[in-house]
């Protein structure tokens, strides 16, 4: 079975991620797991953009299970704002 491949992440949200990484930005974030269809809205620390052949993903802790998780950036559904255009 062929591995799906998600879109590319634009380059203003790839850019607003990095920042919430370097600052150690805590970010309240929704999100359907990859797979499952799930959804989760936790309060996680961003750690690091990993850009994979399959897509971007968005490795990060969640505060309240202190769980580290890799989130697809494409399947994040209230991105952080502000985010220029």
């Amino acid at each position: 079975m062929k591995p799906i491949v998600s879109p590319p992440t634009p380059p203003q949200v790839a850019e607003r991620l990095e920042i919430a990484i370097l600052t150690s930005e805590q970010m309240r974030l929704h999100w359907e797991e990859e797979g499952t269809a799930m959804h989760y809205m936790e309060l996680v620390l961003p750690l690091e953009l990993e850009a994979t052949p399959t897509g971007d993903y968005l490795r990060c802790r969640v505060l309240a299970e202190e769980l580290e998780v890799r989130v697809r950036v494409d399947l994040i559904h209230n991105l952080p704002m502000p985010v220029k255009d």
